[in-house]
């Protein structure tokens, strides 16, 4: 099965707009094993065409359009909306996870921006878009960087910083910041220790979790 969809109709909260969006309703557990900056497997990894929506009136983007919003209409046609931020050359679906990763900016969910630039530049690495999947990964740092209060707390936010900083291609600051540092959960230091090895190596390849020495991944 792998997974489940239907047709739901949703009301834009920004314009009123109805429109037919098709959800995930039903998913297999995942079986294989994730890359280490969690990206699943196939063939879950296609779940992604489902996890934004756009809005056909006026192009708002979330991952459901009745997600209540403090965005303007006004700033769905300007030009850093329309023009994806900067990062030019997308396709539709990336473009329209960049969108919605500008609109949780605006409404400062800073955590679910860095996941949305985070999908976005998953999708772009599927479509063999290097430079742009690294200026969504760059992104992202710079919302990591620019908000640090939103992450204090959360060390996956932390560690994923280390992939985000290699796969861009920052493999300095990924040594500097990450040598020697000690998660509270062992797995993650593991990781950490594997992101600086990489980045050492000048290594800005996804790798999967399984690569990680001392790591059985399943």
């Amino acid at each position: 099965m792998a997974f489940k969809t239907e047709n739901k109709t949703f009301v834009c909260s920004v314009c009123g707009t109805a429109s037919e969006h098709t959800i995930i309703t039903e998913t297999d557990p995942p079986q294989g094993v994730p890359d280490i900056d969690l990206r699943p497997d196939e063939p879950h990894r296609r779940y992604m065409n489902y996890w934004v929506m756009k809005c056909p009136e006026c192009g708002y983007c979330n991952a459901t359009l009745d997600v209540p919003s403090d965005v303007e209409r006004g700033y769905l046609s300007s030009e850093e909306y329309t023009g994806f931020g900067g990062i030019t050359g997308v396709g539709e679906k990336a473009g329209e996870m960049i969108k919605k990763a500008l609109v949780c900016v605006k409404n400062h969910s800073y955590q679910e921006a860095v996941q949305s630039y985070l999908y976005a530049a998953w999708m772009l690495d599927d479509e063999e878009l290097d430079e742009q999947a690294k200026a969504c990964r760059k992104a992202a740092v710079a919302i990591l960087d620019g908000h640090p209060a939103a992450f204090k707390n959360n060390p996956n936010f932390r560690l994923l910083m280390a992939d985000l900083l290699r796969r861009s291609g920052d493999f300095d600051r990924v040594v500097r910041e990450f040598e020697g540092t000690a998660f509270t959960s062992q797995l993650m230091t593991a990781i950490a220790f594997f992101e600086v090895n990489l980045a050492s190596k000048g290594d800005s390849a996804a790798h999967r979790a399984d690569e990680v020495p001392g790591v059985t991944a399943k």
